[in-house]
Parts: C-alpha cells; sequence; structure tokens
C-alpha cells in the first residue's frame, strides 16, 4: 500500500486509469504508453519473485553456508492464521493482543480472551506461541483505558507502564494466557519494558493469576515471561533483566534510539533499523541471550525486510518473526546470506 502521498483525489474527475506500486510507492494517474509497457513487465517481474517466495515458505529457512535460522509468525488477528499451515514456520513470535481491544465497547473479559488465545495455541500445534499482553497508548489509544491528551503519548504512559498503572485489566489478560497455556507453547511477552523492577512487578502479577486459577481448580498452566527490547535503556543494560527470553521491537527500537518518529513522513529517512547504532543495540541483546542461553529475536517490521536480513543476521540474531506475506521472501533472503563469509552468496 501506499501512504503518506500529498494527493488530493478531489481534483480527479470521472473514470481514469492508475497504476499503483506498493514496492515504489508510486501512483501514476492516466499512464503513458511507455508507462505502460514498464508496468507490464515489473508486474511479471513482481509474479515471478511472488512463486519464488511460495516455494520458500514450505522450506526450512537456512543461509547459504547452513546456518538455519528461527523464522515464526507475527499475528495481529487471530483470522491471520486461517489457511496457513502450523508446518511453514516455527510458531509464532508476535501475537499483538489490541485487536481484542480495539472497536469494541468496554474491555475483553477473560472468556473472550481465553478462546482467542487458545484457539492459536492450539493452532500451532506444540510450537511457541508468543502472546504479548497489551500494547496500548501512543498510537493505540484505547477509550477508557489510555490517557487522553498526553503531550508526547510515544514517551508516556504506554504498554507495560499502562499495565501496572491499571493492573486490573492486565491481572484478567494475565489469567486468560495462563488457561491458554494449558493447550499449547504458550508465552508471555511484555512491551515497553525499561527497568528491572517492571519485570518483576509483572512476574509478580503473572504468579497471583497462575496460583488463584490453581486455587479454583481451573486448568492453566504458568507460561514463561519475556520481555520486548525496544527501548535503548532496556537494551544498554540488558544483563540487569531476569527475563525468560527476549524479543527485539525494532520499530521502536529504532525510533528511540535515532529521536524519529515512526509516523512522521518528515523524519521517515531517519527510521534506519541498520543504522550502526541500532544494530549495536540489537547485537548487545543478542550477545547477552547467547551468553546466559536464552531466546534473542526480533519481531518488528525489519525481519520481514529483505534488504534489512543480511545486517540483522550479522549482529547475531538467529530468530526472526515476520509478517505472514513476508514468510516466503524472508526466508529466500535468508538463503542467500552467507554468514561464514560475511557476504551474500551468488
Amino acid at each position: 500500500m501506499i501512504v503518506g502521498l500529498p494527493l488530493d483525489l478531489s481534483g480527479v474527475a470521472g473514470s481514469r486509469e492508475a497504476f499503483i506500486d506498493g514496492e515504489s510507492a508510486t501512483l501514476c494517474i492516466d499512464p503513458a504508453p511507455d508507462t505502460r509497457d514498464d508496468f507490464a513487465a515489473r508486474a511479471k517481474a513482481a509474479d515471478r519473485a511472488s512463486n519464488a517466495w511460495a516455494e520458500f515458505a514450505t522450506r526450512p529457512a537456512m543461509t547459504g553456508d547452513g546456518t538455519a535460522i528461527t523464522v515464526c509468525l507475527n499475528i495481529a488477528d487471530p483470522a491471520e492464521i486461517e489457511g496457513l499451515d502450523p508446518a511453514s514456520c516455527d510458531g509464532i513470535g508476535l501475537v499483538r493482543t489490541e485487536f481484542l481491544f480495539s472497536g469494541r465497547a468496554g474491555l475483553p473479559d477473560e472468556e473472550t480472551q481465553y478462546r482467542a488465545y487458545r484457539r492459536l495455541a492450539e493452532w500451532a500445534v506444540g510450537k511457541p506461541v508468543t502472546i504479548r499482553t497489551l500494547d496500548a497508548g501512543a498510537d493505540k489509544p484505547i477509550a477508557g483505558l489510555t490517557l487522553e491528551h498526553e503531550a508526547n503519548p510515544f514517551l508516556g504512559l504506554r504498554g507495560i507502564r499502562l499495565s501496572l498503572h491499571k493492573p486490573d485489566p492486565f491481572l484478567t489478560q494475565l489469567r486468560a494466557l495462563c488457561r491458554a497455556a494449558a493447550h499449547g507453547r504458550v508465552e508471555v511477552m511484555l512491551p515497553m519494558v525499561t527497568l528491572p523492577s517492571e519485570l518483576d512487578r509483572a512476574r509478580v502479577y503473572l504468579d497471583e493469576a497462575f496460583c488463584s486459577l490453581q486455587d479454583a481448580g481451573i486448568a492453566c498452566r504458568r507460561p514463561a515471561l519475556g520481555m520486548m527490547v525496544e527501548v535503548p535503556a532496556a537494551a544498554l543494560t540488558v544483563e540487569s533483566f531476569d527475563a525468560d527470553f527476549f524479543s527485539i521491537g525494532s520499530n521502536d527500537l529504532t525510533q528511540y534510539a535515532m529521536a524519529a518518529a515512526r509516523d512522521s513522513d518528515a523524519v521517515a529517512a531517519l527510521n534506519d533499523p541498520t543504522h550502526p547504532a541500532v544494530l549495536r543495540l540489537i547485537a548487545q541483546v543478542a550477545a547477552h541471550g547467547a551468553s546466559v542461553a536464552r531466546k534473542v529475536s526480533l519481531c518488528g517490521d525489519a525481519g520481514g525486510e529483505p534488504k534489512f536480513i543480511e545486517a540483522l543476521l550479522a549482529t547475531g540474531l538467529r530468530a526472526l518473526s515476520v509478517s505472514p506475506a513476508a514468510l516466503g521472501r524472508t526466508k529466500q533472503a535468508i538463503a542467500r546470506v552467507g554468514l561464514s563469509r560475511g557476504a551474500p552468496d551468488d
């Protein structure tokens, strides 16, 4: 799709032919013959590339020199798994639970959440399903829960900060997650963790949710508790966090490291996940995970962009989580990387 295009469509009168190229972010109205020919040629090339991606989508991810890479899926809505074969991925690396909280009257109850999470756990048939607790705030306001009129909501009460500030909805979600964990390898991931004390407080709430279910005789399991690494302070002091696993949110990590809002066209060029500063933070987290035998993955959009794959793997990352649409092209890009030589294969 194309966003941020400065065009007043009201000035385009009548029935007109238009070519849309989401890859190059261009819109051409009333194309000339040469433009038609060029567009047709690029469309055919895109179809060929798509067919190649489809072939890679069903294979295990492997670099050109034989290093296995874990590739999981990012899911924003359970409907995205319809028609997907669990064998095509290594699990679900990120479930954005905001789909349950947005566009509805009131917050979802425990049963509603449990059913949604259980469906994902059962689909994965034993593979890990990493479910992020509610990441509300900033560009994801939720009526009745998030604060209104924050001067800078991206630096405000969002993610785990909001959950700890208003713990009742958080406890409800944790109970639903513990119940769903009885049906598969559910893992719980906390967004926007900045301080070790936030992780510690969240663990207390998770224990409370689990124990209350056990006491009531309700089937449950205590899931692993991990954290997003998207705040530079957390990346720089990652050794201070006793998380069961780490998942790097490259979208926010890049925006905070580069002091460039990810939703601003004016500074879009600064949002580069391969900037040396961002890669250094990623490498530090990956190295820590390797040293303590804790899983480290990356679930931001950068993991699904072929042009970034080589640089990301060079930091020491060995696990990526991408959108279902990016699965094939990500595996193809991984196959072109030769880690022992530090260069892509021919």
